[in-house]
């Protein structure tokens, strides 16, 4: 039995569809039942379960010998106190998963941000998460570090196909290791099964190419029939005025302006260059055929 935490997010949904598609049996954990539906119809266990939950987790990871987890939520846009937040889901995982008699693998979605040790805002916990699961005996721990997901951009087919305009904080001729969740599911799944083996306790994943935010706009004009699309650069200033705008507390709007302006001054980047291990083979291209109607 493979366990994936968060199947709902996703990240994990990913990774439940390439385990369920290899034939694997998989038990899919959620804070709905409802949403889990679609697992169990091709075949899946469902548990209704919160991450912040030891109890229920533990129950669920009884008889796993392969567990995927991650932070979940991932982001709570009008949470007063998200690190907090996040050290619950972090210490319930902690005493889920310590001491269960079956299990040999762990795969943690981590993130690039935990390659830079003052990162801030909504990844602040990343570290810590992969920090308290290497305290765990007896089993082997594999941190996922994927790079900017290329999912990221879909908020911006919308605004190029109304406005033929992009914005953002992070320059637009700065190279982005983008990648696309589907192949981070994808490696999970490998690494989860013993069908791929990690060299180390982390593993830096980057996709195929990296890839610029002016050239994601000028991806998405072409395909949306807006071939004058252009990205336009805004200040942290007005980031955090349009995340206040659109509901954010005062704490999230700082701390996900704060996280976009690591990424901006490259302080969260990839540590190791692009190779056979940490390349994944969608590129944005391909992405957005898919996400585009």
């Amino acid at each position: 039995m493979i366990v994936v935490s968060s199947a709902t997010s996703n990240t994990g949904s990913a990774v439940a569809e390439a385990l369920l598609s290899a034939g694997h049996q998989v038990r899919v954990l959620g804070r709905s039942r409802d949403r889990l539906r679609r697992f169990v119809e091709r075949g899946a266990e469902a548990a209704e379960v919160r991450t912040d939950d030891p109890d229920g987790l533990r129950e669920a990871f009884a008889d796993a010998r392969g567990v995927f987890v991650m932070i979940a939520p991932g982001f709570i846009p009008d949470s007063s106190d998200f690190p907090a937040h996040q050290r619950r889901v972090i210490s319930a995982y902690r005493q889920a998963l310590d001491g269960l008699d079956v299990l040999t693998r762990i795969v943690s979605l981590s993130g690039w941000a935990a390659n830079y040790d003052g990162a801030r805002g909504p990844v602040w916990g990343l570290r810590p998460l992969e920090q308290a699961l290497d305290t765990l005996t007896g089993v082997e721990v594999i941190h996922l570090r994927p790079g900017w997901f290329m999912e990221n951009a879909l908020p911006m087919i919308e605004q190029v196909r109304v406005t033929g305009t992009a914005h953002g904080l992070i320059p637009g001729d700065l190279l982005l290791p983008a990648i696309a969740t589907a192949d981070i599911g994808a490696v999970a799944a490998d690494l989860l099964t013993g069908r791929r083996k990690a060299g180390t306790g982390t593993l830096e994943l980057q996709g195929p190419r990296d890839i610029t935010l002016d050239e994601v706009t000028a991806a998405i004009g072409k395909a949306v029939g807006r071939p004058e699309a252009r990205y336009e650069r805004i200040d942290a200033a007005t980031m955090r005025e349009g995340l206040l705008a659109a509901g954010f507390s005062t704490h999230m709007a700082d701390g996900t302006t704060a996280m976009t302006i690591d990424v901006a001054e490259r302080r969260i980047a990839m540590t190791r260059p692009r190779d056979t291990e940490t390349a994944t083979p969608t590129t944005f291209e391909e992405f957005l055929a898919r996400v585009i109607d």
